[in-house]
């Protein structure tokens, strides 16, 4: 603002401005600043107005009696550091979610292929009650034949009933419920029986609820066999054994 060759003043100095003058240089910085600046409400996500007609920068946490006064906000030096911090931690949110999506990616099941296949019903099987004639262990032996089978050969896989999905569990305990009207008297709590689930492909999966009082005689390494616990497929006859007996107690 020019002060020169006012009353009261020096050579190189300015003198002092009226009130009036004060207006006529804000009332031509606004025009200037609106003339350089669109201030779009509903694009900037920084700027709203309040029920009282006041403009909030939710940034910086300002409040603005007008357009002009916000734009000059935007201007400065403390809205300009706030974007700069923002820009920061928006930049370490995106680094943090790219690097669980990556994890999670890597780990997921949901990454797995699931198998589909095309149902024909239900193997034929029967189980067995075994005793062992050295020992007098207790056990099953579970026979599946499976003459139209597609894979190699069946799998099976013992499953507690936590690891059940809900629809499976309430089938099961329907059916151990049902049972027990029968031939049980005391209650079957879910955790007293194990489910032996096998898999052999295009048929159905059957599952086999064995008790869960006593543990399965088997080696503590994954995969293997041994007198009391074994199987064997038979690819000439397409027939699967399956043999499990429990320690004895």
């Amino acid at each position: 603002m020019d002060y020169s060759n006012r009353v009261n003043s020096k050579k190189g100095a300015g003198g002092i401005a009226s009130a009036e003058d004060q207006n006529v240089h804000s009332k031509k910085r606004v025009q200037e600043l609106l003339a350089t600046h669109i201030l779009d409400i509903d694009n900037d996500p920084y700027v709203f107005r309040n029920h009282l007609g006041i403009l909030e920068c939710r940034l910086c946490l300002t409040t603005h009696n007008n357009e002009s006064s916000y734009i000059s906000h935007l201007g400065g030096r403390k809205h300009h550091l706030n974007l700069e911090r923002r820009r920061i931690l928006d930049e370490k949110s995106r680094q943090h979610q790219e690097f669980q999506q990556k994890v999670q990616d890597q780990v997921s099941i949901s990454n797995v292929e699931k198998r589909h296949w095309k149902k024909i019903g239900r193997p034929e099987y029967k189980v067995e009650k075994l005793r062992h004639p050295k020992t007098l262990q207790l056990g099953i032996l579970i026979t599946v034949k499976c003459p139209k089978i597609t894979v190699e050969e069946p799998f099976f896989r013992l499953m507690s009933y936590f690891e059940l999905s809900s629809k499976n569990q309430n089938m099961g305990m329907k059916f151990i419920q049902e049972f027990q009207d029968v031939d049980i008297e005391d209650d079957v709590e879910p955790s007293d029986v194990q489910y032996l689930v096998i898999s052999a492909e295009p048929y159905e999966n059957i599952a086999i609820i064995i008790p869960n009082t006593d543990e399965i005689d088997k080696p503590q390494e994954e995969g293997k066999m041994s007198e009391t616990y074994w199987w064997l497929w038979d690819n000439d006859t397409k027939e699967f054994f399956l043999q499990l007996m429990y320690k004895k107690s």
